[in-house]
């Protein structure tokens, strides 16, 4: 028998024990350290163990730290990642009914530049015709599907709102007729958001389950950077109004701040503002900022690295607890990563002409478009290759991913700055802030089994 290649083992307090966590199987554990030794040796005969000591490693092999020497890890990660990516079970579609947007955020991707062409050709709104193909699409794939996820994307979605609950009552009726799953979100910047009683309902009506809206932090902040286009106007109190509402109709909203070495201390001042606000209940989570296209090539030198990204997600998840806010072990506790959605076969990211991209990095940027929504199955030889070098793309090309403990929950991560900006995997945050992360959990799941010793006295 062996110890698995996956295994992380961490201190603890008291020191007598230690946590063993396993990256493939998500597993863990906490161990007495007398047997510890056997979890550091290559290879062990099973038989030759005393009886202790086997009870010691058959407790282990049900989480997989120890495994029989036959069963090679890589290849069983290789299957759950190829398994995941190529299949067709699934449709995701981000959706850019428009790439015009109300805001001129500083640090937006999207900016036209001179790789892009000019947006000003470009038809405001999706016209009629490609949104006919966008349905004819959804349900020659339906034919064969179990679940259909849409992402609601620009520019700015709701510019064009009624357009979305148009498709949207078309797009579950195909849903429906076929017996598919139906899973829909939407990334607005919640400006247009109102309490206009009819817009709600017709938004539940879209099923959209999900609002991913962004403040940068108080109002001084948020304003200097997510600011209206024209006049550059402010733009946080009604952000902030929209998401109350969403919030008092029960609809779920995700919270986004953006940072980066401008405004780290602003996201902490964020939460007052939104305690103050009832709105504990939110989910909120940093996201990091990276100048990865021309469009945002201005702001390079405030990023920070992932390695200071990370250092600075950990203090805020403990402020967040600290502040009553909502927060979840599940959430940041790490499990097996699945592919990059731009590598999997069953993704796409259409455009208001009906242009296709496996990345919404790349919408808005001709060059990189592997086909349009009226035939995809009939496009040129460039098209087919863009599409083939993104599907083509994974981690076990890359020797130092291979060796690393870390693969199973980080994958390679991003596609697009794999291929594109580092010329190689950009490492996940796990690489940083492991062991913060399963400390954290294994501390709540073990105050959770004390509180419910004492509750069952």
């Amino acid at each position: 028998m062996k110890p698995s290649h996956y295994n992380f083992i961490f201190p603890t307090d008291p020191s007598k024990k230690l946590i063993i966590y396993n990256s493939l199987t998500s597993a863990l554990a906490e161990l007495e350290r007398p047997y510890m030794h056997l979890l550091n040796t290559p290879h062990f005969n099973y038989d030759a163990l005393s009886a202790d000591k086997k009870q010691f490693i058959d407790k282990l092999l049900q989480g997989g730290f120890i495994l029989e020497d036959s069963i090679d890890e890589l290849k069983i990660l290789k299957f759950v990642h190829n398994s995941n990516k190529y299949d067709n079970a699934d449709l995701a579609l981000t959706i850019a009914p428009t790439l015009h947007c109300n805001f001129n955020c500083t640090y937006c991707y999207e900016q036209t530049n001179s790789k892009q062409v000019s947006r000003s050709n470009q038809a405001p709104y999706m016209p009629e015709n490609i949104q006919l193909d966008l349905l004819h699409f959804i349900k020659q794939k339906a034919k064969i599907l179990k679940n259909l996820f849409i992402t609601w994307y620009g520019g700015e979605p709701l510019l064009c709102k009624d357009l979305i609950f148009d498709l949207s009552k078309k797009i579950i009726a195909i849903a429906q007729e076929y017996k598919v799953n139906y899973f829909a979100n939407i990334i607005t910047n919640g400006y247009l958001l109102t309490d206009d009683r009819d817009m709600l309902q017709k938004l539940k009506n879209s099923k959209i389950e999900t609002f991913q809206i962004t403040l940068d932090g108080p109002p001084d902040v948020h304003n200097t950077r997510r600011m209206l286009k024209n006049n550059n106007g402010p733009t946080f109190d009604r952000i902030l109004k929209g998401i109350k509402l969403l919030a008092a109709n029960d609809m779920e909203v995700s919270l986004r701040i953006n940072i980066d070495k401008t405004n780290m201390a602003a996201a902490v001042k964020l939460l007052d503002i939104l305690a103050a606000s009832n709105l504990s209940g939110l989910i909120i989570y940093l996201g990091q900022v990276s100048a990865d296209t021309a469009g945002c090539a201005s702001i390079k030198d405030s990023c920070l690295t992932t390695k200071e990204f990370s250092v600075i997600k950990q203090t805020f998840c403990k402020i967040l607890q600290q502040k009553g806010f909502k927060t979840s072990t599940s959430i940041d506790y790490p499990h097996i990563a699945s592919p990059c959605g731009a590598t999997r076969m069953n993704t796409f990211v259409v455009d208001p002409e009906g242009t296709i991209y496996k990345c919404w990095s790349e919408i808005g940027n001709r060059n990189s478009r592997i086909g349009t929504i009226s035939d995809l199955s009939q496009r040129n030889e460039g098209d087919l290759m863009r599409e083939v070098r993104w599907i083509n793309w994974n981690p076990f090309d890359y020797d130092d991913c291979i060796s690393c403990k870390i693969l199973p929950i980080c994958m390679g991560n991003c596609g697009y700055r794999a291929m594109f900006i580092n010329n190689g995997p950009d490492c996940t945050e796990w690489k940083y802030n492991l062991e913060h992360y399963v400390h954290a959990r294994f501390n709540y799941e073990k105050n959770k089994k004390i509180h419910k010793i004492y509750k069952n006295k």
